[in-house]
C-alpha cells in the first residue's frame, strides 16, 4: 500500500467527547460533520475504496454515519487542517450571503457548504492539500482556492441572472429556479474555473463552461426550425447528401450575452440514451453503457463514421472518450456521439488518431472516443482515497491504481454483445465516406461559411500535454519556475492548469489573467506551442478525395484486432473491404450518383487512389436481372447440396454415427462445398434471403457448422452472417449457430446452447459459457428455452445411441 497520508479511528476509537468536539469546530465545518452523520455532503471528502478487477480499485461509498462523522471531527482539530476548517468556515460565510440575495433564482439547499456535488471538489483538494503540501503552503492553497471559488461562483450567478433575460439556448425546461449545480471535478483554469451543470425545476439542464474556445458554438449549434444554419454541423445536415446520408450531432448552444460574454458559454446538456445495458460483470460489478439493437447499431456506426471524417477534416483533437459522450436530444431517432468538449480545431495532421477519435498504432492512451474494449479502468478518478483495514480503520493514502467504472458514456455495444464498430465496420467507412463527399463537394460553401464566423470564434491552443502541468501543480515551485515559461508559471501558481488560445482565424496566443478578465497577448517558446489553427485546414484546402485515404487506414488499424483475421473480406452498403493485416488493405465505395467506384489501397508506406467506371451489373437497378440470374444459380446448388447433405446424413445419424464410409462421403462433400461458397462469398457476399431466399440461405449457415478443421474460413463467415443479421438479411438465430460452431472448433465454451452431445445414453448440450443466462442470450436472438430446445433434439435423436463429441461432424444434435 502506498504511504498513509492520515488515519481515521473505527467506530468507538474517537476520544473526544461530541459536545467538546462542537465547541471546538466552527460553525460551517460543524455543518460538515453534521450532516455526514445524517448521510448527506456527499463528496465534500475522498472516496472509500477496494480492490476491483484487472488492478483498479473500485469506488465503495463516500464517508458517512454518525461514527464517521464523530471521528473525522475529532481529526479535524488537528492542527494540520487549520486551513481546511478556515476554507469551510468562509464558504459557509460566503453560502449565508448569496443564498439570500440570489433566492428568486437558487432553490434552497443549493448554496450550502453542505452540498457535496458544488463544493465537494474543491473541498476534497484543499483537504488533501493539508496533508500532502507544507504548513504555509497548505494554508496558502486553501486561501487561494476558496477565494477563486468565490469569484467564479459570483461571476457565474451574476451570468445566469443576466442571461436568464438575454436569452439561454432554447431548451425545453429551463423553468423555475435552480433546483441543483454539479461541479466538474477535474482541472481547472482562469483562476478556479470549473464546468457546471446547471439544473432548472423545470426539468432542463444546461452545461455552463468559463472558457473563451467555442469549437461546440461554430460546429455545433442547432438553431431555430427553418432558419439558416447556425453552425458547420447544421449547414452539412442540411446539404443535399452526395454519396449518401450523412447526419451530424448539433445541439442547443450560445455564448455569454453580458458584457463579457466572449469568455464563457451555455450549451444543452446532452442526455444518456435511453438503451442501456451491462457490457461486462465481474467480482459483484456491472459495466453499464449503450447497447442497441444490430439495426440501430448499424445506423449509429454510419453516423458516427460522418463525424470522424468531419472531425479529420477540420482538424478537431482532444475527441477522447468523456469528451464524446454518446447520448439522445428530443427528437432524435437514435443515440449520437456528441463532442461536447471541443476547444481544439483547425490543426493539420495526417493521422486519424491525432483527433483522439482512435489509438495511435505506436501506442497511447486506450481510452479514445470511439473505444472498441469494455476495460473496467476508467480515465480519471480522486487523487486520494480511503481504505479500511482488518482492524476497522481508515487510511487515506494516495491513488495508485486506476479506479474501476461502473458506468460509460463512450462505449457502446450491440445485443448480440459486440462493442465498438469493428463488426460495423461496412457501415462506419460508409458514413466517412459520404460525409467527406459531400464536404469536397461543398468545400467552397463551408470555406466561405468558416470564413465569416471564424473571426469571432476561439481555438484552444495546446502548449503541452495536460498531464505535464497536472504534475506541475503538485511540485516544488523552485521546480515549477526552471520548466516553464512566464506565462505558464503564472497559471500554474494559482492552481491552474494553463491555458491559452488564439482567435480560429490565427490571431496572436492569448491568455487570461482572472476569471472574467480580459484577453492578454502570451508568450511562450515556439516549438512548445502545438496544435495551432493552420489556414489550410481553414479554408477546406485538405478536402480532397485522396487525403480521406489516411483516415481510412486509421479506422481499420483501430479495429483491426477485432476482426477475423488475417485475411478479411466484407460487402455491404456498396462498400468492399478486403483486409491482409493491419497495416495492409483495400476498401472501395460505389458511388452510385457520378457512376464510379473509388478504392482506397494501402500498405504500411504507400496509400493509392483509384477511380473506376462502375460496371453495368454495379449500376442499382440497372442489375437486376444480372444478379437475380447469379442468385438463381447460387440458391439451385445450395439446394441440391442440401438434399445431398441430408441424404447422407440422416442413415449416419441413425447407426449412431459409425458408418466410416458415410462419414468420408460427408466430409469430402463438405470440404468441395465450402470451397465453393468461399467463392460466392468473395464476389456476391453473405447469401441471405435477399438473393438466394431463406431454405437456400439456412443450407449456407449450417454448411459451415459443419466445416471441419476450417476455423478461419468459419471465423470469415461468422462476420459476413452478423452484417447481415444486423441488415435484417438472415434471422439473428443463424448468428447463435455459427458461434456456436466456431467457439466449440475452437475448443472453448459455446454461448447459446445449440450443440449438444451424448453423455451417458442422454443427449446434454456441449459446455456452456455463462450457462445461468443462456435463456437470455436464446431469447435477444430468436430462439426458445434450452429445455425445450433439448426435448426436441431427444426426440429426434432417440434411437441415434453412438458417440458424439461437440465441435466436430459427429456432433449431428444441431
Amino acid at each position: 500500500m502506498p504511504d498513509v497520508l492520515w488515519e481515521l479511528p473505527a467506530q468507538g476509537a474517537a476520544s473526544a467527547p461530541e459536545a467538546e468536539r462542537n465547541r471546538q469546530l466552527p460553525n460551517g465545518v460543524r455543518k460538515v460533520v453534521d450532516s455526514l452523520g445524517d448521510g448527506g455532503a456527499q463528496g465534500m471528502f475522498p472516496p472509500v475504496v477496494t480492490d476491483g478487477p484487472e488492478g483498479t480499485v473500485v469506488v465503495l461509498r463516500h464517508l458517512g454515519g454518525a461514527a464517521e462523522a464523530e471521528a473525522l471531527a475529532n481529526a479535524l482539530t488537528d492542527a494540520r487542517f487549520a486551513p481546511f476548517t478556515a476554507a469551510l468556515e468562509r464558504l459557509d460565510a460566503w453560502c449565508l450571503r448569496a443564498a439570500p440575495r440570489w433566492a428568486g433564482l437558487i432553490a434552497p439547499g443549493v448554496l450550502d457548504v453542505t452540498h457535496g456535488d458544488l463544493f465537494g471538489p474543491l473541498s476534497t483538494e484543499v483537504f488533501e492539500a493539508c496533508l500532502t503540501l507544507g504548513k504555509r503552503r497548505a494554508a496558502d492553497f486553501a486561501a487561494l482556492r476558496v477565494a477563486q471559488y468565490e469569484r467564479f461562483l459570483d461571476l457565474f450567478l451574476t451570468r445566469l441572472d443576466h442571461d436568464l433575460a438575454a436569452g439561454l439556448p432554447d431548451v425545453p425546461g429551463l423553468d423555475g429556479p435552480v433546483s441543483g449545480l454539479w461541479a466538474q471535478g477535474d482541472e481547472t483554469h482562469h483562476g478556479g474555473g470549473r464546468v457546471l451543470r446547471v439544473e432548472f425545476t423545470g426539468g432542463g439542464r444546461l452545461a455552463y463552461k468559463p472558457r473563451p474556445a467555442s469549437g461546440e458554438v461554430l460546429f455545433l449549434a442547432d438553431g431555430a426550425e427553418g432558419a439558416p444554419a447556425d453552425s458547420v454541423f447544421a449547414l452539412l445536415n442540411s446539404l443535399p447528401a452526395a454519396s449518401g446520408p450523412v447526419r451530424l450531432p448539433v445541439l442547443r448552444c450560445r455564448m455569454g450575452q453580458g458584457p463579457d460574454g466572449a469568455d464563457y458559454s451555455w450549451h444543452e446538456w446532452i442526455e444518456p440514451p435511453r438503451s442501456i445495458g451491462i457490457l461486462r460483470t465481474g467480482q459483484e460489478l456491472a459495466l453499464r453503457g449503450t447497447v442497441l439493437e444490430p439495426a440501430a447499431a448499424r445506423r449509429f456506426w454510419h453516423r458516427a463514421g460522418a463525424l470522424a471524417a468531419a472531425g479529420f477534416a477540420f482538424g478537431m483533437a482532444d475527441l477522447i472518450g468523456p469528451n464524446l459522450p454518446a447520448g439522445t436530444r428530443p427528437g432524435d431517432d437514435g443515440p449520437l456521439l456528441y463532442p461536447v468538449d471541443l476547444e481544439v480545431y483547425f490543426t493539420d495532421s495526417d493521422h486519424l488518431s491525432a483527433t483522439g477519435l482512435v489509438q495511435d498504432p505506436a501506442g497511447g492512451p486506450h481510452h479514445v472516443g470511439l473505444e472498441s474494449v469494455p476495460r473496467w479502468c476508467d480515465l480519471d478518478g480522486p487523487p486520494t482515497c480511503w481504505t479500511v483495514g482488518n482492524d476497522g480503520v481508515l487510511r487515506l493514502a494516495r491513488r495508485t491504481r486506476p479506479v474501476a467504472r461502473t458506468w460509460t458514456r463512450s462505449v457502446v455495444a450491440d445485443t448480440a454483445g459486440r462493442v465498438g464498430y469493428g463488426p460495423y465496420l461496412d457501415a462506419m467507412l460508409r458514413g466517412m465516406f459520404d460525409a467527406w463527399t459531400l464536404m469536397c463537394r461543398n468545400r467552397e460553401r463551408i470555406a466561405q461559411f468558416v470564413a465569416e464566423r471564424a473571426p469571432g470564434h476561439v481555438v484552444r491552443v495546446l502548449a503541452r500535454p495536460t498531464r505535464e502541468y497536472a504534475d506541475a501543480l503538485t511540485a516544488d515551485h523552485d521546480d515549477v519556475a526552471s520548466a516553464f515559461a512566464p506565462d505558464e508559471r503564472a497559471q500554474l501558481a494559482r492552481g491552474d492548469v494553463p491555458y491559452f488560445f488564439r482567435t480560429a482565424d490565427g490571431g496572436p496566443l492569448q491568455a487570461l489573467r482572472k476569471p472574467g478578465g480580459r484577453a492578454v497577448d502570451a508568450e511562450l517558446p515556439g516549438p512548445a506551442v502545438g496544435r495551432t489553427p493552420t489556414a489550410a485546414v481553414r479554408e477546406g484546402r485538405r478536402l480532397d478525395l485522396a487525403r480521406l485515404g489516411l483516415a481510412l487506414r486509421g479506422a481499420v488499424e483501430h479495429v483491426f484486432a477485432d476482426l477475423a483475421g488475417p485475411d478479411v473480406c466484407l460487402h455491404g452498403d456498396g462498400v468492399r473491404i478486403a483486409l491482409h493485416g493491419p497495416h495492409r488493405g483495400e476498401v472501395s465505395f460505389d458511388w452510385a450518383g457520378t457512376g464510379r467506384r473509388i478504392t482506397y489501397a494501402w500498405d504500411e508506406t504507400r496509400l493509392r487512389l483509384r477511380i473506376d467506371e462502375m460496371s453495368e451489373a454495379d449500376e442499382p437497378g440497372g442489375s437486376r436481372a444480372d444478379a437475380a440470374r447469379a442468385g438463381d444459380g447460387i440458391r439451385a446448388r445450395l439446394l441440391r447440396l442440401g438434399r445431398v447433405d441430408a441424404a447422407l446424413r440422416a442413415p449416419w445419424a441413425a447407426g449412431g454415427f459409425t458408418d466410416a464410409q458415410l462419414e468420408e462421403r460427408l466430409r469430402r462433400l463438405t470440404d468441395a462445398a465450402a470451397d465453393w461458397l468461399d467463392g460466392v462469398i468473395t464476389e456476391h457476399g453473405w447469401p441471405g434471403r435477399r438473393l438466394v431466399g431463406p431454405e437456400a440461405s439456412a443450407i449456407a449457415g449450417a454448411l459451415v457448422q459443419h466445416v471441419e478443421d476450417r476455423t478461419d474460413f468459419q471465423r470469415r463467415c461468422l462476420r459476413l452472417v452478423e452484417l447481415a443479421a444486423a441488415d435484417g438479411d438472415v434471422p439473428l438465430s443463424e448468428v447463435a449457430y455459427v458461434t456456436d460452431a466456431l467457439r466449440l472448433a475452437e475448443g472453448r465454451e459455446q454461448v447459446y446452447g445449440t450443440k449438444f452431445r451424448r453423455v451417458a445414453g442422454e443427449l446434454v448440450p456441449c459446455p456452456i459459457e455463462d450457462a445461468s443466462h443462456v435463456d437470455a442470450r436464446r431469447a435477444r436472438v430468436g430462439l426458445g428455452p434450452l429445455e425445450k430446445y433439448a426435448a426436441r433434439l431427444r426426440g429426434r435423436f432417440a434411437n441415434a445411441d453412438g458417440v458424439s463429441v461437440c465441435g466436430t461432424r459427429k456432433d449431428s444434435a444441431t
